[in-house]
């Protein structure tokens, strides 16, 4: 087996993550944006902002064929490429042969991640060596793909908070669901209904396979903003790991969806936006009954 690298440059402000969902439809491998960026300090920590400049998209195709014949086997797939992107503002696409490591090296970043005596979050290609583990839920996770990989400390907070919650036959919401992991880890561990929010348009792809992986149903997955969503006194817990900006703008919703008893788990919240956070939610009703911190990041547990 060899490899081939593309190259695909879009212009500033191109929806990158649906042009990844489409070469993963198409068979690409692994694809990463190359966009020019500076970190800046927002009031929900650190963000970036992206350079007013062409983006490049990098992605990898596995052929079965001969270092000879991979020209011959690139030509057709930047055909495949250009007939796929070009009406969508694809500016050029290039191949080349990379080197093999590059391809590759980025799973030895990734290991088996203990997260609590009941989870351990395990890649793809490392199942062998989860057996070893005895916690009884072992999480299987995919890095590469265009969501998280669940090993961000907000993520690993929540899935905390969720082991001791009450969550057999109860109804979940998360919004801001990135990968699925949250909602997925529910249903394994006995939600009787788990609605995932995301404005993303690949989310539903992304979040059935986190769960074809893992054997369980998929969560209902709704693409758009959490405050569009109808209906009151749906949820018994509710998730939103997002930052505490979005979590403010989403506290009526979050309100009114909330049974009365039940739990929100709020996360993704740097220390200087804590007040607000609270003053916010309090003010809508929620009872602050637990502060978790993770290094920057901070994690509430309110009850309704």
């Amino acid at each position: 087996m060899n490899w081939i690298e593309y190259q695909l440059r879009f212009p500033f402000q191109t929806d990158e993550e649906s042009v990844m969902y489409m070469l993963g439809e198409m068979g690409f491998e692994n694809s990463w944006i190359d966009s020019p960026v500076d970190i800046i300090q927002i009031p929900d920590g650190y963000d970036y902002a992206v350079k007013e400049a062409d983006s490049t998209i990098i992605t990898y195709e596995s052929v079965q064929c001969s270092k000879e014949e991979l020209a011959a086997y690139a030509e057709k797939s930047l055909a495949r490429i250009r007939e796929e992107f070009m009406p969508t503002g694809l500016i050029e696409v290039i191949w080349k042969e990379p080197e093999l490591q590059h391809v590759d090296d980025w799973k030895e970043h990734f290991t088996v991640e203990v997260v609590s005596d009941e989870l351990v979050l395990v890649p793809l290609w490392l199942q062998e060596e989860a057996e070893k583990y005895s916690q009884p839920y072992k999480l299987l996770i995919e890095p590469g793909g265009a969501f998280g990989t669940g090993k961000h400390g907000t993520t690993k907070s929540c899935l905390r908070v969720i082991e001791e919650l009450d969550t057999a036959g109860k109804a979940v919401i998360d919004i801001g669901a990135g990968s699925g992991i949250l909602g997925v880890y529910c249903i394994m561990r006995g939600a009787g209904h788990v609605l995932a929010i995301d404005i993303n348009p690949s989310s539903p792809s992304e979040i059935g396979y986190l769960a074809e992986l893992n054997n369980v149903p998929s969560p209902e997955v709704f693409v758009g903003d959490g405050n569009c969503l109808e209906g009151e006194s749906m949820y018994d817990i509710l998730l939103i790991n997002i930052g505490g900006e979005e979590a403010i703008r989403q506290v009526a919703t979050c309100r009114r969806l909330l049974k009365a008893g039940g739990v929100a788990v709020v996360s993704g919240i740097v220390e200087w936006a804590e007040a607000d956070v609270i003053q916010e939610y309090e003010a809508r009703g929620f009872i602050l009954c637990e502060r978790r911190a993770d290094e920057e990041w901070l994690t509430l547990r309110f009850d309704a």
